[in-house]
């Protein structure tokens, strides 16, 4: 029998079980290529391609089973291929980007942001503490509340100090006496 033949004859007569097997395998591994998730749709699928395979494979009604196989498996793999070049396509074009398979939404804002504010114009200036440094806590500058840290010593509540260094939001402050 020539490879051809063979080729017919996984066809000809699969049935209805290894048949439903593949197409259903085939079209969940599918939605797990264009909408990945906790794996089950490709699980699931992958599963029923092998089932289907086998089934088809045990009940071959002649032929070679081991060019039968091949056979499955290249037409498997292959749609599988032609389905994931469809998926980079849609995404490079942007066709995806318009369903509900592509979420773009980010966590951040898309406004703008302060970012970190600029503190060096506190170096110098003095203030209270409003609790116990222990090395990190609150002091009050002119009338507002700032996190600041001590320079590595504990400062009591109450305790006059003056900023000593700033280094992007980090405040460093020491006791005055």
């Amino acid at each position: 029998m020539t490879f051809w033949e063979e080729v017919a004859l996984v066809f000809s007569d699969i049935g209805w079980v290894p048949a439903i097997c593949l197409i259903l395998g085939m079209i969940l591994i599918i939605v797990e290529i264009f909408q990945p998730g906790f794996g089950f749709f490709g699980i699931t699928g992958g599963i029923l391609v092998v089932v289907g395979i086998i089934v088809r494979i045990y009940n071959n009604g002649g032929g070679n089973p081991i060019i039968q196989f091949f056979v499955l498996l290249a037409v498997v793999l292959g749609v599988l291929a032609v389905a994931a070049v469809v998926m980079m396509i849609a995404l490079k074009k942007g066709w995806l980007a318009r369903t509900g398979l592509v979420n773009k939404d980010t966590a951040v804002s898309t406004g703008h942001t302060k970012g970190t504010e600029d503190f060096g114009a506190l170096v110098g200036k003095e203030g209270v503490t409003l609790c116990a440094l222990r090395p990190s806590g609150r002091v009050e500058i002119e009338g507002k509340t700032y996190d600041v840290v001590s320079n590595a010593v504990f400062i009591a509540k109450g305790c006059k100090v003056v900023v000593d260094e700033v280094e992007g939001g980090k405040i460093t402050v020491k006791q005055t006496d």
